[in-house]
């Protein structure tokens, strides 16, 4: 290591990070592992896009690896934001960079078009299933979206049931990650769910059971039984990543206005 390289590393050693993020060819901040599988989704899905050029908001950015490579493909202003916010990347990370990401503590429901604008791209990663305001999250991003607008999305799916369109919403005690995972859609409700509001998907994958997005799985032994008895079976949760682009919505205008503003009986 380079005298600079011994002292970055000794900065970096200070901080914990979510992410695995390389500032040298000797030095990259000490991530989790476990969360990396999930990462790679995204960051594929950010190398299929064509970033040139566009205002990139990344929600939930923590310590910027998808807001780093959003930069790194051209986009030319990323703001990303987080309730919590990763202190390292603001205080390290940017700087030796050299890099002109921006990154704000913010809530997401926070945000309104008058905050920042309108953006072309929108990653939107491991955040949707710790809401407990789901729907309006989704529309909330979609107003923000300009009308070349496109959206990379990762989050933890339930696939249990996907012949119809179902919201898992456990509490705090019965959720299979930890007590702010709180909202799981299954992949046809999720992909119905941004068709209404005018998202298109146009790529969509598992990563650990990639065979089950059009069909339900089959259920095992003790499953069985369950259902049998009366009783719910075991969840399967996996995490889906999709790409989706600006397009017509599915629901009609009269329902639309229904959901958002008031409406005449006849």
């Amino acid at each position: 290591m380079t005298p600079h390289e011994t002292y970055l590393q000794d900065r970096l050693d200070q901080y914990n990070f979510y992410h695995f993020i390389r500032l040298t060819e000797n030095v990259q901040t000490k991530g989790i592992a476990e969360y990396v599988p999930t990462q790679q989704g995204v960051l594929a899905a950010i190398k299929r896009l064509d970033l040139k050029g566009h205002r990139v908001l990344d929600i939930g950015c923590r310590d910027g690896l998808y807001s780093f490579e959003a930069e790194k493909a051209g986009a030319s202003e990323i703001i990303g934001i987080d309730n919590c916010i990763s202190n390292a990347a603001v205080e390290v990370l940017i700087p030796e960079l050299n890099s002109k990401v921006q990154m704000h503590e913010q809530n997401l429901f926070d945000l309104t078009e008058r905050t920042y604008g309108k953006f072309d791209t929108i990653i939107f990663a491991g955040v949707l299933y710790h809401l407990r305001y789901p729907f309006w999250a989704l529309k909330l991003l979609r107003d923000l979206l300009s009308d070349r607008g496109q959206m990379i999305l990762e989050t933890g799916v339930m696939l249990n049931d996907n012949q119809y369109p179902l919201l898992f919403c456990p509490t705090e005690d019965e959720s299979p990650y930890e007590a702010t995972s709180v909202t799981f859609f299954n992949p046809k409700a999720l992909r119905d769910t941004l068709a209404t509001l005018g998202l298109q998907v146009t790529h969509i994958e598992l990563l650990n059971h990639p065979d089950l997005l059009e069909r339900e799985p089959t259920l095992g032994l003790k499953d069985r039984v369950k259902r049998f008895l009366g009783r719910t079976p075991d969840r399967i949760i996996d995490r889906l990543t999709l790409t989706c682009r600006v397009g017509e919505p599915t629901s009609s205008s009269e329902t639309r206005q229904y959901w958002d503003g008031t409406h005449e009986l006849e």
